[in-house]
Parts: structure tokens; C-alpha cells; sequence
């Protein structure tokens, strides 16, 4: 797993809108106008999730225009970053100290590296084994076969 923090997020995100819009944004900045979320609100402080996939995070600034972010799409940029890979993402919002809200992000990026196989599917690769003469292969692919079908 890798665990991004506030800083390599907002990289990222800057890297995938110059590409995608190929403009070099100025600034991205986090946002706190959340009046309809007021209810996420708890103890001064707003957390975002992946569910939340519909709110404004932060704000592009591009040279003639501001161009909202949504939770979404850092997701999206992320994903693009490390594909293949299930990401948890989250904002959080500290109002203790004012209107303004110190903001972070935190992402926690998983590989699936150990695919589930069926037994038809390890039998075809203990064949390919055979094939190759990969005997340590084979005997790996044999126990997992062994393992699944007994």
C-alpha cells in the first residue's frame, strides 16, 4: 500500500490537469464553502470520502478562469496515476481556529497483487509450465491446485 499525503496529491492533480486540459494550471487551492454539507460538520471539523464524490475539494487557477475540483476527479487523477490500483481518499477540514479551515488529503493506494485464479485458469498455467520448464513454477502452480480442488 501507498499512502500519499496533502502535498504529493495536490502534485498529482496539478501533473493530470496540465495534461488533460493542456493548460499549466497557476494554483490549485483547497475550498471551504460547504453550506450544504453543514450535517458532514462534527466538532468543528468536515471529513470527505470516497462516498462524497460529488463535492467541491479545491479550485483550479488557470490564467483566465477558476475551474472547480471535485472529490471525483481527484480521484480520477489519481487513478490515472497508479492504475490498477483501489484508492481511499480523504479531505478533512479543521474549523477550530476559523471560518477559513486548514485543509488536508490523505490517499491510501492498494494493488490487488494476488489475483484469485480459478482452478481451470491454474491448470492452463500449470501447462505453460510444463511447456517452459519452469519447474519451480510448476510446482508452485500444482500446490495451489492441489489446495483449491481438495
Amino acid at each position: 500500500m501507498i499512502r500519499l499525503d496533502t502535498q504529493e496529491i495536490m502534485n498529482i492533480t496539478m501533473k493530470q490537469i496540465a495534461g488533460i486540459f493542456k493548460m499549466e494550471p497557476l494554483a490549485l487551492r483547497f475550498v471551504n464553502d460547504f453550506q450544504g454539507e453543514q450535517y458532514l460538520l462534527s466538532n468543528d471539523k468536515l471529513h470527505l470520502g470516497n462516498q462524497h464524490y460529488w463535492a467541491k475539494v479545491m479550485e483550479c487557477v488557470f490564467d483566465n478562469q477558476v475551474r472547480p475540483v471535485l472529490m471525483c476527479e481527484v480521484l480520477y487523477f489519481l487513478r490515472n496515476e497508479y492504475m490498477e490500483s483501489d484508492i481511499k481518499l480523504s479531505f478533512s477540514y479543521d474549523f477550530a481556529e476559523g471560518a477559513e479551515g486548514k485543509a488536508s488529503a490523505v490517499a491510501e493506494v492498494s494493488f490487488n497483487d494476488n489475483p484469485e485464479l480459478s482452478p481451470v485458469e491454474i491448470a492452463e498455467l500449470i501447462d505453460f509450465a510444463l511447456s517452459i520448464q519452469d519447474k519451480q513454477w510448476f510446482e508452485e502452480l500444482t500446490a495451489k491446485y492441489n489446495q483449491l480442488t481438495a
